[in-house]
């Protein structure tokens, strides 16, 4: 077990607007995390991940981030206490887990934030149809990178006149580790 003992929890509303209704929270412990990151990054589609600096980024659903770092983390966008203290036994828990498990997986050093939607632009079919539900392709572009729909989500890339380009597009955002926020 990598992480067993987390020295201090401090949950907070937002120092810049406390009349927010999300709770962050940061908790803070001795031991050092960092050689687990690259396998969580993998394994749970890190956000963002800067191996130089040992700080890694996850986006969850609903607006909840978490970042860690060497000796903390920090937790952005929970609806309350409750919450907070869910969310750092989840994390925790992941920690420990896909540590254990590393010698099993592939580690992964880039992130899903260095995907381009100009390039996610370019392997679209280009028809604006809106049947995604977003007015242009370039708006389903960007909430594609973010992970905030998948590629069934374009009625025109199921079509077999645009499945090279759907493998291209597949090829792509998997070779960034992409992962839609609601995928398992």
């Amino acid at each position: 077990m990598l992480l067993e003992r987390i020295e201090n929890f401090e949950i907070f509303r937002p120092k810049m607007d406390s009349s927010k209704e999300v709770l962050h929270a940061i908790a803070t412990f001795e031991v050092d995390i960092s050689p687990a990151f690259p396998y969580m990054n993998a394994e749970l589609g890190g956000w963002d991940y800067d191996q130089t600096n040992q700080v890694l980024l996850l986006k969850l659903s609903d607006g909840k981030w978490i970042t860690l770092d060497p000796h903390k983390i920090a937790m952005r966008g929970a609806r309350d206490l409750e919450e907070c203290h869910a969310l750092l036994a989840w994390i925790k828990g992941q920690i420990n887990e896909i540590y254990d498990r590393r010698d099993h997986i592939t580690p992964r050093y880039v992130s899903q934030a260095g995907l381009k939607i100009m390039e996610i632009l370019k392997l679209l079919p280009m028809t604006n149809c809106k049947a995604c539900g977003y007015p242009t392709c370039m708006a389903y572009a960007a909430a594609l990178r973010e992970g905030e729909i998948s590629l069934n989500d374009c009625p025109p890339l199921r079509e077999e006149k645009y499945r090279e380009k759907r493998d291209k597009l597949q090829t792509y955002l998997e070779s960034y580790g992409w992962r839609a926020l609601d995928a398992e």
